[in-house]
Protein backbone atom coordinates (compact mmCIF):
# COMPACT_ATOMS: atom_id res chain seq x y z
CA UNK A 1 0.00 0.00 0.00
CA UNK A 2 1.15 3.68 -1.06
CA UNK A 3 0.43 5.72 1.91
CA UNK A 4 0.37 10.07 1.36
CA UNK A 5 -0.11 12.39 4.23
CA UNK A 6 -1.47 15.81 3.63
CA UNK A 7 -1.65 18.88 5.86
CA UNK A 8 -5.54 19.74 5.57
CA UNK A 9 -8.53 18.36 3.72
CA UNK A 10 -7.92 20.32 0.14
CA UNK A 11 -4.90 19.40 -0.15
CA UNK A 12 -5.90 15.58 0.46
CA UNK A 13 -8.80 16.08 -2.13
CA UNK A 14 -6.49 17.76 -5.02
CA UNK A 15 -3.98 15.02 -4.78
CA UNK A 16 -7.10 12.12 -4.97
CA UNK A 17 -8.63 14.46 -8.34
CA UNK A 18 -5.19 14.01 -10.09
CA UNK A 19 -5.21 10.50 -9.62
CA UNK A 20 -8.74 10.24 -10.90
CA UNK A 21 -7.84 12.22 -13.87
CA UNK A 22 -4.67 10.85 -14.72
CA UNK A 23 -6.82 7.48 -14.91
CA UNK A 24 -9.48 9.10 -17.28
CA UNK A 25 -6.46 9.99 -19.69
CA UNK A 26 -5.18 6.77 -20.00
CA UNK A 27 -8.71 4.79 -20.53
CA UNK A 28 -11.62 7.46 -21.50
CA UNK A 29 -13.74 4.45 -20.55
CA UNK A 30 -12.73 3.88 -16.84
CA UNK A 31 -15.49 2.16 -15.10
CA UNK A 32 -15.32 4.77 -11.77
CA UNK A 33 -16.85 2.98 -8.41
CA UNK A 34 -17.04 6.00 -6.29
CA UNK A 35 -17.77 6.08 -2.84
CA UNK A 36 -20.05 9.00 -1.40
CA UNK A 37 -20.30 10.88 1.66
CA UNK A 38 -18.12 14.15 2.87
CA UNK A 39 -14.89 12.63 2.40
CA UNK A 40 -14.84 12.06 -1.17
CA UNK A 41 -16.99 15.62 -1.63
CA UNK A 42 -14.32 18.15 -2.40
CA UNK A 43 -12.11 15.68 -5.07
CA UNK A 44 -15.58 15.28 -6.63
CA UNK A 45 -16.32 18.88 -7.50
CA UNK A 46 -12.54 19.45 -7.76
CA UNK A 47 -13.39 16.85 -10.83
CA UNK A 48 -16.21 18.45 -12.32
CA UNK A 49 -14.66 21.78 -11.93
CA UNK A 50 -11.34 20.44 -14.23
CA UNK A 51 -13.64 18.50 -16.87
CA UNK A 52 -16.05 21.30 -17.05
CA UNK A 53 -17.24 21.42 -20.88
CA UNK A 54 -14.71 18.46 -21.38
CA UNK A 55 -16.38 15.51 -23.12
CA UNK A 56 -16.41 11.97 -20.98
CA UNK A 57 -16.82 8.79 -21.70
CA UNK A 58 -16.60 7.72 -17.66
CA UNK A 59 -18.88 4.95 -16.88
CA UNK A 60 -20.09 5.22 -13.11
CA UNK A 61 -20.84 2.25 -11.05
CA UNK A 62 -22.48 3.03 -7.42
CA UNK A 63 -20.77 1.13 -4.57
CA UNK A 64 -23.70 0.90 -2.32
CA UNK A 65 -27.24 2.47 -1.03
CA UNK A 66 -29.58 2.70 1.46
CA UNK A 67 -32.12 0.29 0.88
CA UNK A 68 -35.69 1.36 0.82
CA UNK A 69 -34.75 5.11 0.44
CA UNK A 70 -36.16 6.44 -2.99
CA UNK A 71 -33.27 7.16 -5.16
CA UNK A 72 -33.97 11.02 -5.93
CA UNK A 73 -34.45 11.39 -2.16
CA UNK A 74 -31.50 14.04 -0.59
CA UNK A 75 -29.60 11.77 1.47
CA UNK A 76 -29.47 8.67 -0.92
CA UNK A 77 -26.04 7.76 -2.73
CA UNK A 78 -27.38 7.97 -6.29
CA UNK A 79 -28.38 11.67 -5.22
CA UNK A 80 -25.53 12.35 -4.38
CA UNK A 81 -23.69 10.92 -7.25
CA UNK A 82 -26.40 12.67 -9.53
CA UNK A 83 -25.70 15.92 -8.06
CA UNK A 84 -21.95 15.95 -8.18
CA UNK A 85 -20.45 13.76 -10.38
CA UNK A 86 -23.19 12.41 -13.37
CA UNK A 87 -24.88 15.84 -13.82
CA UNK A 88 -21.55 18.04 -13.49
CA UNK A 89 -20.07 15.68 -16.51
CA UNK A 90 -23.00 15.20 -18.32
CA UNK A 91 -22.79 11.11 -17.72
CA UNK A 92 -25.86 9.62 -19.54
CA UNK A 93 -27.56 7.51 -17.97
CA UNK A 94 -26.72 4.53 -19.77
CA UNK A 95 -23.00 4.50 -18.32
CA UNK A 96 -24.76 4.98 -14.56
CA UNK A 97 -25.12 1.74 -13.10
CA UNK A 98 -27.12 2.09 -10.05
CA UNK A 99 -29.02 -0.20 -7.57
CA UNK A 100 -33.07 -0.70 -7.45
CA UNK A 101 -33.11 0.14 -3.55
CA UNK A 102 -36.74 0.28 -3.27
CA UNK A 103 -37.63 -2.82 -4.75
CA UNK A 104 -39.62 -5.71 -2.77
CA UNK A 105 -36.96 -8.38 -3.00
CA UNK A 106 -33.21 -6.44 -2.49
CA UNK A 107 -31.90 -9.81 -2.87
CA UNK A 108 -32.57 -9.89 -6.97
CA UNK A 109 -31.34 -5.96 -7.05
CA UNK A 110 -27.65 -7.50 -5.49
CA UNK A 111 -27.44 -10.43 -7.94
CA UNK A 112 -28.60 -8.06 -10.82
CA UNK A 113 -25.84 -5.80 -9.61
CA UNK A 114 -23.47 -8.75 -9.79
CA UNK A 115 -24.51 -9.46 -13.25
CA UNK A 116 -24.04 -5.35 -14.48
CA UNK A 117 -20.75 -5.40 -12.94
CA UNK A 118 -19.60 -9.09 -14.80
CA UNK A 119 -20.98 -7.26 -18.08
CA UNK A 120 -18.92 -4.31 -17.55
CA UNK A 121 -16.08 -5.06 -15.09
CA UNK A 122 -13.45 -5.09 -13.83
CA UNK A 123 -13.49 -1.87 -12.04
CA UNK A 124 -10.93 0.09 -13.25
CA UNK A 125 -10.43 2.55 -10.03
CA UNK A 126 -12.42 2.58 -7.07
CA UNK A 127 -12.88 5.56 -4.43
CA UNK A 128 -13.12 4.57 -0.99
CA UNK A 129 -13.93 5.99 2.76
CA UNK A 130 -13.45 4.55 5.38
CA UNK A 131 -16.74 4.71 8.47
CA UNK A 132 -15.68 4.93 11.58
CA UNK A 133 -16.67 1.50 12.49
CA UNK A 134 -13.89 0.38 9.77
CA UNK A 135 -16.41 -0.60 7.36
CA UNK A 136 -15.79 0.22 3.52
CA UNK A 137 -19.22 0.71 1.84
CA UNK A 138 -21.76 -1.34 3.78
CA UNK A 139 -19.18 -4.61 4.53
CA UNK A 140 -19.67 -3.66 8.19
CA UNK A 141 -17.88 -5.35 10.82
CA UNK A 142 -18.32 -8.96 11.50
CA UNK A 143 -17.53 -12.51 11.82
CA UNK A 144 -17.29 -12.91 8.30
CA UNK A 145 -17.24 -10.68 5.01
CA UNK A 146 -19.42 -11.38 1.81
CA UNK A 147 -17.55 -11.75 -1.14
CA UNK A 148 -20.41 -10.22 -3.55
CA UNK A 149 -22.57 -8.00 -3.61
CA UNK A 150 -25.30 -8.48 -1.19
CA UNK A 151 -27.61 -7.09 1.29
CA UNK A 152 -26.10 -5.87 4.55
CA UNK A 153 -27.86 -5.27 8.04
CA UNK A 154 -26.42 -1.77 8.79
CA UNK A 155 -24.87 -1.72 12.66
CA UNK A 156 -26.14 1.93 14.56
CA UNK A 157 -23.44 3.80 14.13
CA UNK A 158 -24.23 3.48 10.25
CA UNK A 159 -27.09 4.64 10.78
CA UNK A 160 -25.95 7.57 12.32
CA UNK A 161 -24.00 8.71 9.11
CA UNK A 162 -24.68 12.10 7.96
CA UNK A 163 -26.23 11.57 4.78
CA UNK A 164 -29.00 10.42 7.08
CA UNK A 165 -28.80 12.12 9.82
CA UNK A 166 -32.06 14.05 9.26
CA UNK A 167 -34.16 11.58 8.30
CA UNK A 168 -37.21 10.51 11.26
CA UNK A 169 -37.12 6.47 9.88
CA UNK A 170 -33.58 5.66 8.83
CA UNK A 171 -32.82 2.83 6.79
CA UNK A 172 -31.50 -0.44 8.22
CA UNK A 173 -29.98 -1.98 5.74
CA UNK A 174 -27.94 -1.25 2.67
CA UNK A 175 -26.99 -3.02 -0.77
CA UNK A 176 -23.53 -2.98 -1.68
CA UNK A 177 -20.54 -4.45 -3.46
CA UNK A 178 -18.75 -7.37 -1.48
CA UNK A 179 -15.10 -7.33 -0.25
CA UNK A 180 -14.20 -10.05 -3.31
CA UNK A 181 -15.62 -7.61 -5.44
CA UNK A 182 -13.90 -4.93 -4.17
CA UNK A 183 -10.69 -6.48 -4.01
CA UNK A 184 -10.98 -7.19 -8.17
CA UNK A 185 -10.82 -3.49 -8.44
CA UNK A 186 -7.49 -2.76 -10.93
CA UNK A 187 -7.09 0.53 -8.50
CA UNK A 188 -7.87 1.65 -5.72
CA UNK A 189 -7.78 5.24 -3.78
CA UNK A 190 -8.43 5.39 0.05
CA UNK A 191 -9.52 8.80 0.98
CA UNK A 192 -9.34 9.49 5.06
CA UNK A 193 -9.75 12.79 7.12
CA UNK A 194 -11.18 14.28 9.89
CA UNK A 195 -10.18 13.94 13.75
CA UNK A 196 -13.28 11.74 13.97
CA UNK A 197 -11.17 9.41 11.97
CA UNK A 198 -8.07 9.64 14.44
CA UNK A 199 -8.92 6.13 16.54
CA UNK A 200 -10.08 3.93 13.55
CA UNK A 201 -6.85 5.66 11.32
CA UNK A 202 -4.88 4.28 13.83
CA UNK A 203 -6.41 0.72 13.96
CA UNK A 204 -6.16 0.48 10.13
CA UNK A 205 -2.45 1.18 9.63
CA UNK A 206 -1.24 -1.49 11.71
CA UNK A 207 -1.55 -3.85 8.98
CA UNK A 208 -3.89 -6.23 11.19
CA UNK A 209 -6.38 -8.33 8.57
CA UNK A 210 -9.53 -8.79 10.16
CA UNK A 211 -13.04 -9.24 9.31
CA UNK A 212 -13.72 -6.85 12.44
CA UNK A 213 -12.22 -4.37 10.51
CA UNK A 214 -13.55 -4.43 6.88
CA UNK A 215 -11.07 -1.68 5.41
CA UNK A 216 -7.80 -3.90 6.60
CA UNK A 217 -8.45 -6.21 3.34
CA UNK A 218 -7.03 -3.49 1.65
CA UNK A 219 -3.70 -4.64 2.64
CA UNK A 220 -3.82 -7.27 0.56
CA UNK A 221 -4.58 -5.69 -2.68
CA UNK A 222 -1.68 -4.75 -4.84
CA UNK A 223 -2.77 -1.29 -6.09
CA UNK A 224 -4.19 0.86 -3.13
CA UNK A 225 -3.13 4.18 -2.62
CA UNK A 226 -4.39 5.44 0.60
CA UNK A 227 -4.49 9.44 1.32
CA UNK A 228 -4.96 10.55 4.80
CA UNK A 229 -5.56 14.02 6.06
CA UNK A 230 -2.63 15.18 9.13
CA UNK A 231 -6.30 15.57 11.18
CA UNK A 232 -6.98 11.55 11.09
CA UNK A 233 -3.61 11.21 12.45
Amino acid sequence: MHIEYFSDYLAMSERACDLILHQIEENPQTLLCPATGNTPLKTYQLLAQKLLEKPTELRLLMLDEWYGLDKTQEGSCYAFLQKYLVEPLQIPIERFFIYDSQTSSPEEACLRMQLRLKQEGPIDLMILGIGLNGHLGFNEPNDFLSPACHVAELEEQTKQHTMIGELSIKPTKGLTLGMGEILQAKKIILLINGVHKKEITKAFLKGEISTHLPASFLWLHPNVTCLIEANAL
